[in-house]
């Protein structure tokens, strides 16, 4: 058996006692969605995420992003926990840990010569996450999700300051999606 296999049947057997106890708890329909951001088609913004429930109130999940915004560019992937205090997993209010990866590139301008150049930096990142999904429909399968959140760029000052950006930077969810 490969290493990969033996940690995945790990983690399903350590999950799978806290999803049976969800169940018997309160029944909830859908358990995953899987979303994107449609303000990607008019301003260059997207992203697409992944999440499921491993236990009650908790997910997993992951997140694709690109922002091209003036002359800043930010593509990350970030993996994703959050706990739903209501104990209804994907509905209501949540809060969450982030840790991902972010390239991000800007033009800057040299000041003695004048010449321009797109300068890149590529940097792990953690973060915070408060987050709220509203379930439409009759079958409760239409999500709807929105939150505000933090990331803190792992990268030395004299990085940051090369592509001119602070060490921590604001992040705003908007994602309609199908739960299943």
């Amino acid at each position: 058996m490969s290493f990969r296999a033996l940690v995945a049947s790990g983690f399903v057997l350590l999950c799978a006692p806290g999803l049976g106890a969800q169940s018997s708890q309160v029944p909830i329909p859908n358990l995953t969605y899987v979303g994107i951001n449609p303000l990607g088609i008019p301003f260059d913004i997207g992203s697409i995420e992944l999440e499921s429930a491993v236990a009650a109130g908790v997910t997993l999940g992951g997140l694709a992003s690109f922002t091209d915004f003036e002359d800043n560019r930010f593509t990350s992937f970030d993996f994703k926990v959050r706990y739903y205090p209501g104990d209804i997993v994907l509905k209501g209010f949540s809060a969450g840990l982030s840790i991902g990866y972010l390239r991000y590139s800007n033009i800057t301008t040299d000041d003695f010569t004048g010449a321009t150049s797109r300068e890149t930096l590529s940097a792990p990142t953690i973060g915070v996450l408060a987050d709220y999904n509203w379930m439409l429909g009759r079958s409760q399968r239409f999500l709807v999700g929105t939150g505000i959140g933090a990331k803190r760029i792992l990268a030395s000052s004299a990085d940051r300051d090369r592509v001119d950006i602070p060490r921590a930077y604001p992040t705003v969810r908007f994602i309609v999606g199908f739960a299943f």
